[in-house]
């Protein structure tokens, strides 16, 4: 069959992302013979021409919407996606007589409500490369789908939805099919070239969707097709830095080891970095990782004092925390915390213990984000109907901020801000902020942004002094 991919995602901010999932389900299909037409919507400036362009050029007999975000997370500063993702939607209604089918994390979190919203009447949730092979057989063929694994759909009015099974399907011997996008135009744009060595997670955060996007097990990819794929990364795109996009990659802990031994072991010039839990870390592994060639590593910290880590369903305590950073800063491996403002029992006082303690360790850089968007099915989502939040509608982004904060939060943290200037408060100086690392992208800076956070606040500094 003939299948149009319409990747949907628009925010460039850090820098544009590349669609991995949609890409992984291309070359599913691809795999099993259909015809697939990608179009991404990331640097499309006119879609009510691009999306009917391609849609009467292709004529698909299906249309599948890939959707990784339905809004940005950020408090105060929050940007909902759906409005124009719907447009998008509409836009293909008017233009095709094909089946819509719409899947992707974002998707995943909220299918049923999704659906409702975009006036749709079908759906993939969960990891979807067996599962989009398994419906567009069943549609070839005009069987009936209702028994399918993984979807969801509408009936005589009602919404209907079916068990996920997570398998490894896609994890080993299958390639994302990377030719499909504007490579170019995403490296120029400060992008990072995302791979995966995982899926699934076992963690108890409470506020985390990954378990309901891909499963409450980890799912491992053999360290081997690993790096396998980074070598054709360097190889066939010149590619020579790599975002692992696993929620965590240094757990299971043998695993990366083994990934930064296969890397070491081929020889590979590489830069790399990827997301760490500080309760994995070891002296070994931290050796491997610089030696590999990662350049840093993303803590999700989210709080620096036990109170708000216990608090938060983190699986490490301060004094890990502080063991694991030594560890870096001995080794000389960059690091950055991500720190999570306001969660159930936050107060000034523990804000400002995690701050100081952050201050004290002096990270390559600090991340701050306040307040914590509420999804279904999370255990913050219980903790917030207890405490009297209005949770009718979650599809709109309802944020949880502790009570104890005070009336004025946002004042609170411009003051925070103002006191620990040295940190990257989100929501702050956005639009400023934005510029900056647009132009150290221009300059040739490459990796995430905070690796250079600390010449982005020079330029910061300077221009705020103009």
């Amino acid at each position: 069959m003939k299948v149009l991919l319409i990747a949907v995602n628009q925010e460039k901010h850090p820098y544009p992302v590349q669609p991995i999932g949609a890409i992984y389900i291309a070359a599913a299909l691809k795999e099993k013979g259909h015809q697939v037409r990608f179009l991404d919507l990331n640097f499309v400036d006119d879609y009510k021409r691009e999306i009917p362009l391609t849609l009467n050029e292709f004529k698909p007999d299906i249309v599948g919407i890939s959707m990784r975000n339905i809004d940005n997370c950020f408090y105060p500063n929050m940007e909902f996606y759906l409005p124009k993702i719907k447009e998008f939607v509409d836009c293909c209604k008017a233009n095709t007589t094909a089946r819509l089918i719409v899947g992707g994390s974002g998707f995943s979190v909220m299918p049923k409500e999704i659906l409702e919203y975009l006036e749709l009447d079908l759906g993939i949730t969960g990891n979807g490369e067996e599962v989009i092979c398994n419906l567009v057989a069943k549609i070839e063929d005009g069987a009936d789908i209702e028994k399918i694994e993984g979807i969801i759909y509408r009936k005589n009015g009602h919404y209907f939805k079916n068990p996920v099974t997570y398998t490894s399907y896609g994890l080993d011997g299958l390639e994302p099919a990377r030719f499909l996008l504007a490579l170019k135009t995403y490296f120029e744009e400060g992008s990072v070239a995302p791979i995966q060595s995982k899926r699934g997670c076992e963690f108890d955060c409470i506020y985390c969707t990954y378990p309901l996007i891909e499963g409450e097990k980890v799912r491992l990819r053999n360290p081997k097709m690993v790096v396998d794929e980074i070598e054709k990364l360097k190889r066939d795109f010149g590619i020579d830095y790599v975002f692992f996009i696993d929620n965590v990659f240094n757990y299971p802990i043998n695993h990366a080891v083994s990934i930064c031994k296969e890397i070491i072991d081929r020889k590979i010039k590489i830069g790399w970095t990827g997301f760490f839990n500080p309760a994995f870390m070891t002296k070994e592994l931290v050796s491997l990782l610089k030696e590999s060639g990662c350049s840093g590593v993303e803590f999700g910290t989210e709080a620096a004092c036990d109170k708000m880590l216990k608090n938060l369903g983190k699986s490490f305590n301060v004094n890990t925390l502080i063991k694991s950073h030594k560890l870096c800063a001995e080794v000389g491996v960059k690091t950055c915390h991500y720190l999570l403002l306001g969660g159930p029992g936050e107060t000034i006082e523990t804000i400002e213990e995690s701050l100081a303690l952050m201050r004290e360790l002096k990270p390559t850089a600090v991340i701050v984000a306040t307040g914590i968007r509420i999804y279904p099915g999370t255990p913050l989502e219980k903790i917030a109907i207890e405490e009297g939040y209005d949770l009718t509608n979650l599809l709109i982004p309802h944020f949880y901020i502790s009570k104890e904060l005070g009336d004025n939060v946002e004042e609170t943290i411009q003051n925070f801000a103002k006191k620990y200037p040295e940190f990257i408060f989100e929501g702050v100086h956005k639009k400023t902020s934005k510029e900056i690392l647009r132009m150290m992208r221009r300059m040739g800076f490459k990796g995430p942004s905070w690796e250079f956070a600390p010449v982005v606040n020079r330029l910061f500094k300077r221009r705020e002094s103009d």
